[in-house]
Parts: structure tokens; C-alpha cells; sequence
């Protein structure tokens, strides 16, 4: 028998190895992202936007959570994955556990997608197994509980889809691409790239046709295979003007897209993640076989290497854009090195140990399950007692605040003041809730770091603000520094006090 007939999956063995491979694929992925079940700050400052909306019938331009100075108008990007999670999680009957569920069903999505535009790469399905879990390292951004960058993620893949049917001939391609495109700028600022990744698609379009014959013969044969790409400039214009903001989302997109953000780690260079060694070693391996697949195949062959080229540039430069390129590279990788001679080895060597790659599989496959059953991918987590944590929730503070009926204004650390504002507005208003520029100016978050860090100046900052309570981490250095006698913030006196926060009121206030 020969690689040719190997290869074939009409024959039920070669299924059946396939389908083991792909289902460990899968449920190894579902494994690696278990251990992110942490829900994320930004889904309670979502969530609480909706619920505003849905008890006032009024969608604010301006921001209503906040007592600290804010920009006008709040552009909230991220307004319609708000409304799925509401939907799933703040008032559906799973509760928080809604976005764990969604997050499996939205990984299923984009893995499937994940293979059919692979297989229409040519991607053998063996290759798609082996490639895959290389870049796992590089994922970990896109997928936690959950943020709206899982569903760009999503949206990519479905758009590749489509840019394949661009290049069979297909035209009704763009209508659908319309509408997702509107979707997608509500979900996501995300949609920037598949913006861009669509210019270079339509640019790699047109180039290679224009190869063929740069005539004025080919211009107009071109031209009629290719009209239907400048009905996309139109597109992009009016689609951008369906938001809640109008023509003020435009304004806001080009301020955030400009904007240094030189204190958030999500921006670091890919070298400063939590694992740089690994992460690091998995985007070496994948630009490598990059440069094998540019030296032994033909350029017209890789469509979108300029776009995965990009993204593997934007990913070195902003670990947050990792998850991107790791899934623009999965999805086209095993389609451009199948055909090669590493690609049609390693296959070819993978079937000659089909019976050890199988066993092989399955005890992989059984220790991926059992640590999902240890750590339940289907089930959220609220972090709420790791006292050095950086995303650990006042839970305690906000029972405290609730059984005392407190009102008032309260400054909060970057990442606590979703969930005060989700649980306790309006009663409440927070200092900061982690949307960054999309809420505050620009001297907001220096204030508090300067504020919590107990750097020079930081007691201007307190008394700049009107704040009534000061929530406070316990391993902030500000927190055995606020209340001391005959000093400024001396008025300040502690009400409350857990392993992990401190709540700090003035002694003017008063208890309803």
C-alpha cells in the first residue's frame, strides 16, 4: 500500500484514527483553558451596561457608574457581548456558570470552523492534529471566562471561511460578511482586524490576477471576476455608523487604537506572559515552519501568508494578540505543509504507528478528562480569597455594604470595580472598573496606581476625589498607611476587614 492510498480516509480505520485524534485535540484544548475559569472583570462591567439598559429602557452615551472624571461619550465596544452574557449569565437561569457553558460551546464552534477552512487549505486531518496543540501556549488570552476577544476569535475564522469562497468564484460571500461585520463591531473592537486581515486578502485577490496578464485585457478580466470587492469600502462606511454611538464610535476606535497603554500587561511584548519560556519556544517552532513552507512552496499557493506574517509580528509585540495569530496559524499551517515532503513524513509516519498513536491518544485523552473532572470546564469561578491575586473579587465587602445599606461613592482598585458596580448600582458608584479608555481620562488610572502604591502624592489623590469608601487589597501599600493619626487622610477609619480587603469609611458617614 502506498502514502497515496494511506492517505485516503474513505477506508473506516483511517476515520477512526482521525476521529480519535481530533476528539483529543479537542478535549486536551478544553483541558489546557480549564484552568481558566476565574470569570474576568470586564463581562461585570458588560453585563451591568445591559442591565442599566434593560431597567431604564435608555442606553447612556455618557457613563453612569463612575464618580471619577469620565469621557463623553463612553463608547462601550464591547455593549453586545454584554447582552449575550446578560442573557447566559447575569439574568438566565445557569447563572455565572452560563459563561462557562457559552465558552465550551463557542471553542466547539470555532474548532469545527478550525477544520473546514483547514481541510479546504488542503490540510491533511492528521496535520491539523499535529499542528494544533504547538501554539496552545500562545491561547491563553482569547479564553477566559470570558472576554469578547473569543468571539473575534470566532468571527476570524468564519471570515477565512468566506475569503475561501471569495477565491472559488463565489460572490454572495460579501452580504453575509456585511452582517457579521455589524454584529462583530458591537461584540468587539476586534473587528479591526478582520478589517485587516480583508484588505490583505483583497490586495493577495487582485495581485495574483493582475499577474496573470497586466494588460488592459486583464484589468477588465480581473475587474469581472473581482466587482463585488468594491462594494466593501461602502460596507465598512455605513456598517460602522450601526452602534448605539453613531458616528462618535469612529472617533473613539482611532483614540483606543493610538493610545500607549504602557501599564497593562495584556500589551507587554509576548517574551513578558506568565510562561515566557514556553510561549516563546511554541512561536519559534511556528515561525519556523513558516519559513520551511516559504522556501518549499510556491507563494500563491500560501493564501493569506502576509496576514498570518502580520499577525505573527502583532502577536511578538502585544501578548494579547497571541490567541490571534495562534488561530490565524492553525487554521492555514496544515494546509500549506501537508503538501511538503516534512508534511506528507510526518504523516506517512504517523500512520505507520497508527496502532501506538491511538493508544497513544486515548491515554492522553483519559488524563485530559480526568483533570477536566478535577477542574470542571463547564462550571465559572468567583476569586474571592487569593489575598495576592490580581483578579480576586470583594465579595465580602459587598455583603458587608449590602447588610449596612451603604450608599455612596467608593474608590476601587482597577480590577474590583466591575463587580461592586454589578452587584451594588446604583447605590454604589466605583472609581475605576477596568474599561480603561473607553470610560476615563486619561489621568484616572495613573491616580490610582500612584493612590494604591502609596507613591509620592498619593494622598492628593484620595482627597481629589469624592470618595466616601476607599476598598482596599491588603497587599496594597497604601493600606496601613490610610487613618493614621495626624495625618491627611486621618478622618479615614476601617469598617471592615477580610484575608483579603479592607474597607475604609469616613467617620462623617453614616449608616442608612
Amino acid at each position: 500500500m502506498n502514502l497515496h492510498d494511506n492517505l485516503r480516509l474513505g477506508r473506516y480505520r483511517d476515520v477512526r484514527f482521525i476521529a480519535i485524534l481530533c476528539l483529543t485535540s479537542f478535549i486536551a484544548f478544553l483541558a489546557y483553558i480549564a484552568r481558566l475559569s476565574d470569570i474576568t472583570h470586564d463581562a461585570f462591567h458588560e453585563m451591568a451596561l445591559v442591565r442599566f439598559f434593560a431597567n431604564t429602557g435608555e442606553f447612556p452615551l455618557g457613563d453612569v457608574f463612575a464618580f471619577t472624571p469620565t469621557v463623553y461619550p463612553a463608547v462601550h465596544h464591547e455593549w453586545g457581548t454584554g447582552l449575550v452574557l446578560y442573557w447566559v449569565a447575569g439574568a438566565g437561569p445557569l447563572g455565572l456558570d452560563g459563561m462557562a457553558i457559552l465558552r465550551v460551546l463557542l471553542v466547539a464552534c470555532m474548532a469545527l470552523t478550525l477544520y473546514r477552512v483547514a481541510r479546504n487549505y488542503g490540510a491533511h486531518p492528521l496535520m491539523i492534529c499535529l499542528c494544533a496543540p504547538i501554539l496552545f501556549p500562545l491561547l491563553w488570552v482569547g479564553f477566559a471566562t470570558i472576554r469578547a476577544q473569543i468571539f473575534t476569535l470566532l468571527f476570524l475564522l468564519l471570515q477565512m471561511l468566506m475569503q475561501q469562497t471569495d477565491w472559488q468564484g463565489r460572490k454572495i460571500w460579501v452580504a453575509w460578511w456585511a452582517a457579521m461585520y455589524v454584529v462583530w463591531l458591537n461584540m468587539h473592537a476586534g473587528f479591526v482586524v478582520g478589517v485587516g486581515m480583508l484588505f490583505f486578502h483583497v490586495c493577495e485577490r487582485w495581485i495574483i490576477e493582475l499577474s496573470r496578464d497586466v494588460s488592459m485585457r486583464g484589468l477588465r478580466l480581473a475587474f469581472g471576476k473581482l466587482w463585488h470587492h468594491f462594494l466593501l469600502p461602502p460596507i465598512l462606511g455605513v456598517g460602522i455608523l450601526i452602534n448605539p454611538w453613531g458616528m462618535l464610535y469612529a472617533p473613539y476606535l482611532f483614540r483606543a487604537i493610538t493610545m500607549s497603554r504602557p501599564t497593562m500587561l495584556e500589551w507587554q511584548p509576548l517574551w513578558m506572559t506568565h510562561d515566557s519560556v514556553t510561549a516563546m519556544s511554541a512561536f519559534g517552532l511556528s515561525v519556523l515552519a513558516l519559513g520551511y513552507v516559504a522556501k518549499n512552496r510556491q507563494w500563491t499557493r500560501l493564501r493569506g501568508w502576509l496576514f498570518c506574517c502580520l499577525a505573527a509580528y502583532m502577536a511578538l509585540k502585544h501578548l494579547r494578540h497571541g490567541s490571534i495569530y495562534a488561530v490565524v496559524w492553525m487554521a492555514t499551517m496544515p494546509g500549506w505543509i501537508t503538501p511538503t515532503a516534512f508534511g506528507r513524513s510526518a504523516i506517512a509516519f504517523l500512520i505507520g504507528f497508527r496502532i501506538s498513536a491511538m493508544r497513544a491518544s486515548v491515554g492522553i485523552c483519559a488524563a485530559c478528562v480526568l483533570f477536566i473532572l478535577m477542574h470542571p470546564v463547564w462550571k465559572s469561578t468567583l476569586p474571592a480569597s487569593d489575598a495576592d491575586g490580581a483578579m480576586v473579587y470583594p465579595v465580602g465587602v459587598v455583603d458587608y455594604l449590602k447588610k449596612q445599606h451603604f450608599q455612596g461613592n467608593m474608590m476601587t482598585p482597577f480590577a474590583s470595580g466591575a463587580y461592586v458596580s454589578w452587584m451594588c448600582h446604583p447605590e454604589v458608584r466605583v472609581s475605576i472598573d477596568g474599561r480603561y479608555e473607553v470610560a476615563y481620562q486619561d489621568d484616572v488610572l495613573p491616580n490610582h496606581n500612584r493612590f494604591y502604591l502609596a507613591e509620592p502624592g498619593w494622598q492628593s489623590v484620595l482627597l481629589g476625589y469624592a470618595a466616601d469608601f476607599v476598598l482596599v487589597q491588603n497587599n496594597f501599600p497604601v493600606k496601613d498607611l490610610l487613618g493614621q493619626p495626624g495625618t491627611e487622610t486621618e478622618s479615614w477609619q476601617k469598617v471592615y476587614e477580610d484575608k483579603v480587603f479592607t474597607l475604609f469609611a469616613k467617620r462623617s458617614i453614616e449608616r442608612s
